[in-house]
């Protein structure tokens, strides 16, 4: 059996599948959720920011909401391959109320944090069934949570620095339109 997902290619002998722990199969479709939540709040900052001078932060979450949903497809793709069941949610309406750049950064860097900790509650558990190919997976996403992290910080910092001065944010939103596509699909795990 071939996976069917470009960004996670793996062939699985169909005659000897690796089962999931049911507990960990629960948290994996949950983190399902988590991440295209995640995309959806990404893509409403993007909205926010297609209504603004800003159409390089727009660009910057419309890039992260593309990441989360790559995220989201890359368990799907690792459920299925286990052979485990996988389980969609309804994802909730994000918030789409943001005052200035800097408020939207902020709300990032706490969805980032967000998420940050949900994958180390995942580890955990994966750690306490012992599923070492669950934790492969997972610090593959832990170390993409730290790059993350880090980039919307210095953002931040540099958002802060420019304060309401017009020229630097448009400087900014340069830099921010530029920035190239993270590691959200590929790398690692796969």
């Amino acid at each position: 059996m071939r996976s069917h997902c470009w960004f996670y290619p793996v062939t699985l002998n169909p005659t000897h599948v690796m089962t999931l722990n049911p507990k960990l199969t629960k948290l994996l479709n949950e983190q399902i959720n988590n991440e295209m939540s995640s995309s959806y709040v990404y893509l409403a900052m993007a909205a926010w920011f297609e209504q603004t001078p800003y159409a390089g932060f727009a660009q910057w979450m419309f890039t992260q909401s593309r990441e989360e949903t790559m995220h989201a497809l890359k368990f799907y793709q690792y459920l299925a391959d286990r052979d485990a069941k996988v389980e969609l949610e309804p994802i909730a309406k994000p918030n789409a109320d943001f005052k200035t750049p800097l408020d939207v950064f902020q709300q990032s860097l706490q969805q980032e944090e967000k998420v940050t900790q949900q994958i180390n509650d995942l580890y955990e558990v994966a750690e306490q069934v012992k599923d070492h190919a669950s934790k492969n997976l997972l610090l593959w996403f832990l170390n993409e949570q730290m790059e993350e992290e880090k980039t919307v910080r210095d953002m931040l910092d540099r958002l802060k620095l420019a304060g309401n001065d017009p020229a630097s944010l448009l400087v900014l939103d340069r830099e921010a339109g530029s920035r190239p596509s993270g590691g959200g699909g590929s790398g690692g795990a796969e």
